[in-house]
């Protein structure tokens, strides 16, 4: 059985007879999921330049062949002769380089372009974990939203009817029926925006994990929010500038621009080879016949280069403002990580502190919904647009809490992945969060 299908097979047992977790997702998008197969080509393509740049430095073997058939005529002391034979040979010759600043440079360059793939690579993969977990919770969001749009609109819904039952018995007026009318009407417009909304997250999933799921892992009812470890953000920073990835891939970048400076610069440089050959041929003429020539040679062979039109000099300089420019750019790349990880921090922290105010505003708008209600039915003391604003906030603080607990588990992931910490560790923790079914179809 090849790994492909025993993948699929394992898989298969490990996926519940439904819904697909973050995890699961996370596992078919570094599968069979095209941008992260490219990535992983990438690198696998990146690496050979160590040893491209080796071979540079180690012996160049050619041989080459003729067979040559000669026909012609030959003038000699006033003789002419007719010219009719084969001619025919092979050699073989190595060249060894013995000095040669310019492929030692390509050398350093090759192993500077291996390090920087991979670099590239391990920031690519967790730029991917966080785009997957952004798509996954966009599928989320948007069913969510779905299903609080329809809440919405049955509310509604219920109140227009409530409205023409007391317009009939002249309590109403029509003005609440007009209010509640309009306020149906605009929730009957968000639900087809959330059903939008849904179809172009779902294909956004699918474009990662190559599969549209039909029903995806919600969250959990129950939300922790466990403080940061470490719960300094200079420590975050610290490792942030160590281990992150971007900052590695310029670091190597700026590197490799060095080592172009250098090997430009070898070209004034002279050159030492060690050569060696053989060469073997067999020809006839008319004065010859069965020529037969073979020979070796060995030797040293030294190359000044004295003057190539100022194109030497020309790369030097050229290389040498290269290299500046990827000293700013890996200037560049420090601030926006350092910039990036505090933002995120901060997005852990004070994601948790307005998940709690949430929680609180979802269980205030509900008692003023209830007491609302009841002063509009029973004493007077609430009008309908008293009812239908208490219904709006309620559904707004609802769908706000649930996004902000997709946000807090987003600020987690992106701080992982700013410090160059984000694994298979972090998604399942996130995976964990997640539990209950939900049907992600319109």
């Amino acid at each position: 059985m090849d790994r492909h299908r025993l993948f699929f097979c394992l898989l298969a047992l490990s996926l519940p007879t439904s819904a697909m977790d973050l995890k699961q997702a996370w596992d078919l998008l570094q599968y069979q999921g095209p941008i992260y197969r490219a990535a992983v080509h990438e690198k696998e393509a990146g690496e050979q330049n160590r040893a491209i740049g080796m071979a540079g430095l180690l012996p160049q073997i050619n041989a080459s062949a003729y067979d040559n058939k000669v026909n012609g005529t030959q003038r000699q002391s006033g003789v002419e002769r007719d010219l009719d034979y084969d001619s025919k040979g092979a050699n073989v010759r190595l060249r060894q380089p013995l000095f040669n600043k310019q492929k030692m440079a390509e050398y350093r360059q090759g192993k500077q372009r291996a390090d920087y793939s991979i670099a590239v690579f391990d920031a690519k993969s967790q730029d991917a974990a966080v785009r997957l977990a952004e798509s996954y919770f966009d599928v989320l969001l948007a069913s969510e939203t779905i299903t609080l749009a329809k809440s919405k609109l049955n509310a509604f819904d219920e109140q227009l009817a409530s409205a023409k039952r007391r317009m009939e018995l002249g309590a109403g007026t029509i003005t609440d029926i007009d209010e509640s009318a309009a306020r149906h009407d605009l929730a009957a417009v968000e639900l087809i925006e959330a059903q939008d909304n849904l179809v172009n997250a779902r294909r956004k999933l699918e474009e990662f994990i190559g599969e549209t799921p039909e029903s995806l892992t919600t969250l959990r009812p129950s939300f922790d929010t466990p403080p940061l470890l470490p719960s300094n953000l200079q420590d975050w920073l610290v490792k942030a500038q160590t281990d992150s990835p971007l900052i590695h891939a310029r670091r190597h970048s700026s590197d490799l621009a060095e080592e172009e400076v250098k090997r430009a610069k070898a070209g004034h440089w002279p050159t030492l080879d060690f050569v060696a050959g053989y060469t073997a041929g067999q020809s006839q003429s008319i004065s010859e016949l069965n020529q037969r020539n073979r020979y070796g040679s060995i030797g040293l062979e030294v190359n000044f280069p004295l003057y190539s039109g100022g194109g030497t000099s020309a790369l030097t300089r050229q290389a040498s403002a290269n290299s500046y420019k990827a000293l700013d750019e890996l200037d560049a790349t420090l601030q926006e990580v350092i910039t990036g990880t505090t933002r995120e921090y901060r997005g852990v922290e004070s994601g948790a502190q307005r998940i709690r105010a949430l929680e609180r505003a979802v269980e205030s708008n509900e008692r003023s919904l209830t007491s609302t209600r009841k002063g509009f039915k029973e004493g007077g003391t609430s009008t309908n647009s008293d009812v239908l604003n208490a219904e709006e906030l309620l559904f707004v603080a609802r769908h706000d809490l649930f996004e902000a607990k997709l946000r807090y588990l987003m600020s987690r992931l992106r701080l992982a992945s700013s410090v160059g910490s984000l694994g298979d560790d972090d998604i399942d923790h996130i995976n964990d969060y997640l539990g209950p079914e939900l049907l992600v179809t319109n």
